[in-house]
Parts: structure tokens; C-alpha cells; sequence
């Protein structure tokens, strides 16, 4: 039999993602996906600023950032017109995250880069043609039966199993479990075609005036343009499909002349959610646990974040931490931002642009063109850019502080020789302890402390100030002249976890040594020893 930490299944952008980020903590993955190859077609197109956060973490930053095209600022043209009818500036992402745009990018690229960096790591095979056809479970690990190409079953066995395997999950089926929510009344249309001539030059996103719903073009490489329609309540999805049809939208967005159809293919749009992300030692990430409206393009990027939340704590709980707080706390805090966040976002998104009646569609444009002259699209950006996420239920999160089940907020500081770093460039795949020091607290040195924790290897702990000031010894001070300090909402003596995603496990002030101890072993998912 062949043995394996985590077994993975499912080769998607999600199973990709999770073999990374658990390569990162030097935790070895077998996965496997049913297709031959990785699929040809372009599917999701934007990668969100906390998704490039990320991806900044994993260390694959750069090449995403030099394959893709990150935008800055948005454009909306509607077809044949001149001018456009709202702009949206999405550099005010920069103010609040070290990727500053949206980075548009197709899904088979994105898997592309993904499956190069997780195999050039050397702790992720990846096995194509593999079906998953059943599992079994027990208390010392998973056992996986797969069909290989040659259609001989074989067993796998692992400590963890994770299906990132799709909205109809084989490794969900085998739970018992089904998504459970609503589908919307209406379908849409997707497709990409490429364009040889002088269109391929238009602005975009492009849109076309149309009585029921939307139909839109966006370019994603030249040549190459996505087109987005909602389907006629009548118009049935082989009709959608047909040469009339696909030449009617496609003339009306870029107007008349030759064009080459790539694919095409009609979804119907749902909201629903696994009641369970966790049996056992068998989980679920991305859309095996989720699937929700494309508007707002968060369905991927909630997938990938899935994966970067659970790698970390599937790493320390095969370390010997406390695999049922750690899990618990992934089930927990993962379905807690799908139900309460992403649902609610792309819900409103596509009740009021898609679904909306026509005269609320008209007011979209008018709502556009206002936000950033009312500087309201800093209000609406975390939400935009999924920076927003809160972690309220969890087993592992304590303490006192404003940013407890957050992610952490991110700024410029300096260190001793003046150099200048971000927050999120000084912690790497394990967490960071944070201690604030006003320099009025001696007894705060970084060496003392860390004899709190010799036993966690990999906890760094960062000595930060407010300003040069106020610098009495070795740490890094707020290039910012305290302003970050003002968003943490701390003052000297004060401490935070954070844990290796970037949130916030735990905050105290002036804490005791039992205290701290107590808290940070907490966040993540470590014994608590007795007093000393």
C-alpha cells in the first residue's frame, strides 16, 4: 500500500493550491485527478488581492504577477460608444494589501503555475488519470481506493484526506452529504472566442444593452475575449448555443464580422453549501464544500484561501498538535466565511445586477460612477477584494483584542540598518508573535520571550515601535510614525499572535507569562503545559 501524509483529491486550481501551501510546511501530498491533463479551458479570470496575498506567502507572487495582467483601474464601455460610463479606481487596494489590483489571468493558467511550483517543491506526485472511487477511514488514517489508466484498483493510504474534487465531489458523495441551498432562475452562457481583426483593440469590459439580464466581453490575452450572457427564460441551453445565436451576442458586443468560437457552455448559477467541511480525517475545500454565483469572481479565489487556512493547521497536527481543535477550528472558521461573507456578497451582486428589474440595472452604471467621487470604494474594497473575511466561532481563537479572527493588518516598517519591509514580508510559512514595545517596557526583549516557546521552532517573534523615538533596542519600528500601531488599536506592553495565514489568533495586553504561553499554544492548537 502506498502511504502518504494527505491524500488530495482533485487537480483543480483548490488541489493545486493545498499541495503548495502543504509543501511549504514541508508536509508530503499525493494527488490525484480523474482528467489526463489539466483543462485546456479558461474558466475563472480574476485572482483577487487577498488571493495574490497568498500567493505572496507561497512565494509565487512574481510569476503570476508577470504572466497575468494586474489592473489597477477599471474601465466599463458599453458597445459603440465612445466614452466610458464609469470608472472604478482599485489602486486604494494598495492602502490596504501589498497587491495592489486585481490580476486578471485564466483558470488553465493558473493551474499551470500552480502544478509547476507544487511539483518543483518535491513533496507533491501528482498522479492524472487516477479515479477515487471510495475511501475508508479509521483512527489511524484514511484509506483511498483508486482506479488507475489502466484500470487496475489500488489503495493509498494517508493520515488526511481532502477532496478538492468539484460540485460533485465523489469524496463528498461518499460522506453522505449534498450542497444544500438555492439555484437560481435564470442560466448563463459562457463561452471565449478569439478575435483576428481590428476589435480586438476595443476597451474592456465591454457591455451590450440587452431587455432580460446582461451580456458582457471581457479581453483576458490578446486576441482572447470571455463573453458572459443570461440566458431567455425560453431559450433552452443546445439553443444558446447555436451559430445564430452565439453570432447575435457576439455581434451586438463587438459588432459584425468573423470570429472563432473556443468553447461555450450554459450553467446554471446556485448558492449552496456542504452542511459539513469535516468527517473524521477526511475534509472538504472549494467547491466540494461551496459553490456560489460567479458575480464577484470569488468562487476560486474562496477555494484557494480553503486550502491556504487548512495547510497550516493539517501540517501541525501532523506534528502531534490537537488534530480535533485544529480541524474543528478549519470546519468552523472556513464555513463561517462562505455562509456569512462570500454567500452574501455574490448573492446581492447577482439579485440586483443579474436578477435585478431592469430599471434597478440601470441604476448600476449611476452607483459606479459615484462611489469613488464619494470616496466610497474604500468602504466596499475589503468586501471586493475578499480582505474582509472574520473568524468568529473557532476553537483555537482567544484572547482580547480588535483584530481576533482577522487577518492582520499590513504596513511598512524599518529595521535597525533602516531597510524597509511590510508586516506580511517578515513572517513566513509559521506564525509570528508580535510584542509592541513603547520602549517604557524592559522587560519585553525578544529573547525572553522566546524562552517561552522553545519548542515551537518556527514562531517568530518581531519587536516593533511605534517611531524612532521611542527605539531603545534590536526590533523594527512603524515607518508609518505609529499610524500602524493606530490600526492595531494597541499601546506598548500589547502582543498578538499571528498565525501562518496571516490572521490573528490571539491578542493581550501587558499579558503574563501564563498568559502569553496560554494563548499563543491556543492559536495553534498546542497543549497548554502546567505553570510553572
Amino acid at each position: 500500500m502506498n502511504d502518504a501524509p494527505v491524500l488530495i483529491v482533485g487537480g483543480g486550481p483548490v488541489g493545486l493550491s493545498l499541495a503548495l501551501a502543504l509543501a511549504q510546511h514541508q508536509v508530503k501530498s499525493v494527488l490525484f485527478e480523474l482528467k489526463t491533463q489539466l483543462d485546456p479551458h479558461s474558466r475563472a479570470l480574476g485572482i483577487l488581492p487577498r488571493t495574490l496575498e497568498i500567493f505572496r506567502d507561497w512565494g509565487v507572487y512574481d510569476r503570476f504577477i508577470k504572466t497575468g495582467q494586474l489592473i489597477d483601474r477599471v474601465d466599463l464601455w458599453e458597445a459603440g460608444k465612445t466614452k466610458p460610463f464609469a470608472s472604478v479606481d482599485l489602486s486604494v487596494f494598495k492602502q490596504i494589501s501589498s497587491a495592489g489590483g486585481v490580476l486578471i489571468l485564466p483558470q488553465d493558467q493558473t493551474e499551470a503555475l500552480l502544478l509547476d511550483a507544487a511539483k518543483a517543491t518535491g513533496f507533491t506526485e501528482v498522479l492524472f488519470e487516477h479515479k477515487a472511487t471510495g475511501f475508508t477511514q479509521n483512527g489511524d488514517g484514511v484509506t483511498l481506493e483508486v482506479t488507475r489508466p489502466d484500470g487496475v484498483s489500488q489503495s493509498f493510504h494517508g493520515r488526511y484526506l481532502v477532496g478538492c474534487d468539484g460540485a460533485r465531489s465523489t469524496v463528498r458523495t461518499n460522506l453522505g452529504w449534498e450542497l444544500e441551498g438555492k439555484t437560481y432562475p435564470t442560466r448563463m452562457l459562457l463561452g471565449d472566442i478569439r478575435l483576428r481583426d481590428q476589435r480586438d483593440q476595443l476597451p474592456w469590459p465591454l457591455f451590450a444593452s440587452v431587455e432580460h439580464g446582461g451580456l458582457a466581453g471581457i479581453r483576458y490575452q490578446p486576441m482572447h475575449w470571455r463573453f458572459i450572457a443570461t440566458l431567455e427564460g425560453s431559450e433552452t441551453d443546445a439553443a444558446a448555443q447555436e451559430p445564430v445565436n452565439l453570432d447575435r451576442r457576439v455581434h451586438a458586443l463587438f459588432g459584425p464580422g468573423p470570429y472563432e468560437c473556443l468553447w461555450s457552455n450554459v450553467f446554471h448559477i446556485h448558492c449552496r453549501t456542504s452542511p459539513r467541511f469535516r468527517q473524521g480525517r477526511v475534509l472538504l475545500a472549494g467547491d466540494a464544500g461551496h459553490i456560489n454565483s460567479p458575480a464577484g469572481g470569488q468562487g476560486m479565489n474562496s477555494g484557494i484561501q480553503d486550502a491556504h487556512n487548512l495547510a497550516w493547521k493539517l501540517a501541525r497536527a501532523l506534528a502531534g498538535a490537537d488534530a480535533e481543535a485544529l480541524l474543528s477550528s478549519y470546519e468552523s472558521e472556513r464555513r463561517e466565511v462562505i455562509v456569512k461573507t462570500v454567500d452574501v456578497y455574490t448573492d446581492f451582486l447577482t439579485r440586483t445586477v443579474l436578477l435585478g428589474p431592469r430599471f434597478i440595472r440601470k441604476l448600476v452604471p449611476a452607483a459606479l460612477w459615484a462611489l469613488p467621487r464619494l470616496g466610497l470604494f474604500s468602504v466596499v474594497a475589503p468586501k471586493a477584494g475578499m480582505l474582509d473575511a472574520v473568524y468568529s466561532r473557532s476553537p483555537i481563537l482567544s484572547g482580547r483584542g480588535a483584530w481576533i479572527g482577522k487577518r492582520a493588518p499590513d504596513g511598512e516598517v524599518r529595521d535597525p540598518d533602516g531597510r524597509a519591509a511590510r508586516i506580511v514580508d517578515l513572517t513566513g510559512p509559521g506564525p509570528a508573535l508580535i510584542l509592541f514595545d513603547d520602549g517604557r517596557l524592559p522587560g519585553w526583549e525578544v529573547t525572553q520571550v522566546s524562552r517561552l516557546f522553545q519548542d515551537i521552532n518556527d514562531l517568530q517573534v518581531i519587536r516593533l515601535f511605534p517611531n524612532d523615538e521611542a527605539k531603545t533596542g534590536a526590533g523594527y519600528v512603524d515607518a508609518s510614525g505609529g499610524s500602524l500601531w493606530k490600526e492595531w488599536a494597541v499601546t506598548g506592553g500589547s502582543t498578538a499572535l499571528l498565525r501562518p495565514d496571516g490572521y490573528v489568533g490571539w491578542m493581550g495586553r501587558r499579558p503574563s507569562p501564563d498568559d502569553l504561553r496560554n494563548g499563543v499554544r491556543q492559536a495553534l492548537g498546542m497543549e497548554t503545559p502546567a505553570p510553572v
